[in-house]
């Protein structure tokens, strides 16, 4: 008789949390389907945890020593599901120099280490892949990099964080202020008890960073990422901006100018025409503009167990259909130029506090339009706070802008500009 030798594909998870334990439950659900599609035993072989699992499906699984998974030839792929900075990324390179492939949901790792990481994986002949690290359940890493890559992509404009969009969404559906509203957030386990990376935009920021280093075949470093959060606006804002026929949204964008790329995570008045506009709740949403498809939106479950998980199985199934593909993207070897100033034209919303008399709307519609041209639209008093007013803008540059705001301020109908933002175009 012949026998012949079935080949192994054995994967270990580091890090059995939320995620990880996603991606060991669809393993298990999987397992002869991917067997079978590849012709190989695929198949969970190990759990690196220090948590006591007993009682559960991955007891049989856990092991807590590194070496027991670094060390295993029988090892090929590594899932690093790990939160944090520092032991993530050290197991992601530990996993590469070893030989294994890796795929991980980590963004801090991605967005820190990810042109170092890429270019250990192919310098050891092994993959690394993070499709998970941005937008949770919705494929964009893979589409730009295949589906899209004939295109010269020119504009990213994304809601890539779920907290700040369910609280956006609340404050005016529910008329809350933004403590009330993060307060709710934290209650359903959207917010953390810390929520700065989520509301001051650093979550979403590097998350852009990640896409635009891919778009734009330059490094684009988080850290030179503009970020404005959400703890500014208030309801107030919701209800003007809804006057004009708009909604509020925490942008994460990007695009290619003549001097480089301008990238920034704020708040926003996006179009209600627009796609992005009808994005709520805990949704994200990545819409792509390339020079041949136009644009193209990607929508979906942001983060959660299950899609996030699903994410993860769409890399290992990529390894597993092409191991030994190996391209060293161009960001890996340069950066990108970030433009910090700019004197494009663009919209601004401005919030005002000016006390409401009868008498007195039209006179400060006159003054706006005195200093601000003809075309900025004036979108009244806030039903809400009869202290608060404001209106968009025409046209103008950042620098025109800001000495409009400060000729404003001695208008006599005019007690202070309290808040901006920009309209998203």
């Amino acid at each position: 008789y012949l026998f012949r030798r079935i080949k192994m594909f054995n994967i270990a998870i580091l890090g059995c949390g939320v995620v990880g334990s996603g991606v060991a439950d669809i393993l298990f659900d999987k397992q002869a389907e991917l067997s079978k599609r590849f012709n190989q035993e695929v198949k969970l072989s190990k759990i690196l945890d220090i948590k006591n699992m007993d009682g559960t499906p991955y007891a049989p699984y856990l092991v807590t020593e590194p070496a027991e998974v670094f060390d295993d030839p029988s090892i090929k792929l590594v899932v690093v599901t790990i939160g944090g900075l520092d032991l993530a990324a050290d197991r992601c390179f530990a996993a590469l120099r070893a030989g294994k492939h890796v795929v991980t949901s980590n963004k801090a790792v991605v967005a820190a280490y990810g042109r170092e990481l890429t270019k250990l994986a192919y310098e050891n002949n092994v993959r690394f892949l993070y499709e998970a690290s941005v937008g949770g359940g919705i494929p964009i890493i893979r589409p730009m990099n295949i589906c899209l890559s004939a295109n010269d992509i020119y504009e990213i404009q994304g809601i890539l964080n779920g907290t700040t969009n369910y609280m956006l969404t609340g404050m005016y559906k529910d008329k809350m202020s933004f403590d009330d509203i993060l307060k709710d957030a934290q209650a359903k386990g959207y917010a953390e008890a810390d929520p700065t990376a989520d509301v001051d935009g650093f979550d979403a920021a590097r998350k852009i960073a990640i896409l635009s280093s891919i778009a734009y075949n330059g490094f684009v470093d988080f850290e030179d990422v503009k970020c404005i959060g959400i703890r500014n606006v208030i309801y107030a804002d919701h209800e003007l901006a809804a006057t004009g026929g708009f909604a509020i949204k925490l942008i994460a964008g990007s695009k290619i100018t003549e001097k480089g790329v301008r990238i920034s995570v704020e708040p926003k008045l996006v179009s209600k025409s627009s796609m992005l506009a009808a994005v709520n709740s805990v949704y994200n949403a990545v819409l792509v503009r390339g020079s041949y498809t136009g644009d193209s939106l990607f929508y979906g479950q942001g983060a959660g167990k299950l899609a996030t998980a699903s994410a993860i199985l769409g890399d290992i199934i990529e390894i597993l259909e092409a191991p030994e593909r190996q391209n060293l993207p161009a960001f890996v070897e340069k950066a990108a130029t970030i433009v910090k100033d700019s004197q494009e034209k663009e919209r601004f919303y401005v919030r005002v506090k000016a006390e409401f008399k009868d008498t007195e709307s039209e006179e400060l519609k006159s003054c706006i339009n005195s200093v601000f041209g003809d075309n900025a639209v004036y979108l009244g008093y806030a039903l809400s706070d009869n202290s608060t007013a404001a209106f968009i803008t025409d046209y103008c540059s950042e620098s025109e802008f800001n000495n409009k705001c400060e000729e404003l301020a001695n208008c006599s109908y005019v007690e202070a500009v309290t808040y901006t933002m920009r309209v998203a175009e």
